[in-house]
């Protein structure tokens, strides 16, 4: 599976700046080319401005869920509970993705979060940052069995 995730633009008070917007825009171009079969986001305001920045430059008709296991991490978060969301949502993906190209639209904490499970990377993620991933796969259980 590819995995596409995406930090949404620069905010101010929840959504996004003209310079934010931008970002998006950014983003969308650099994304309009590429197959994508399944979209998750968060359920943020600038995490959704920043997708309908991105879907407005494509006319494919793709599958969108908002998923809070990819909302921004909580001031009383700890970073354990925030790696375990991570990998439950990783696991679902794997499991219902197994073949696909998967963008996510998210936020810094959870994309370095990502990123360090998947690659044992720590990164710096700016506003409208693309990375992409391949995530290995596993067989999915036979019926019966």
């Amino acid at each position: 599976m590819k995995l596409i995730l995406v930090r949404h633009g620069e905010a101010f008070e929840g959504d996004l700046t003209i310079k934010g917007v931008k970002q998006a825009i950014s983003a969308a171009e650099n994304l309009k080319a590429t197959q994508i079969d399944a979209i998750y986001c968060s359920n943020t305001n600038r995490a959704e401005q920043t997708l309908d920045e991105i879907l407005r430059l494509r006319d494919d008709d793709i599958k969108i869920a908002f998923s809070s296991l990819v909302r921004p991490k909580m001031k009383k978060e700890s970073l354990e509970k925030l790696k375990k969301r991570v990998e439950l949502f990783l696991d679902d993906l794997k499991y219902d993705h197994e073949k696909e190209t998967v963008l996510v639209v998210s936020h810094s904490a959870v994309i370095k979060m990502f990123l360090y499970l998947v690659k044992k990377e720590v990164k710096t993620v700016g506003y409208g940052e693309l990375f992409e991933i391949i995530l290995p796969t596993y067989a999915k259980a036979s019926a019966g069995k």
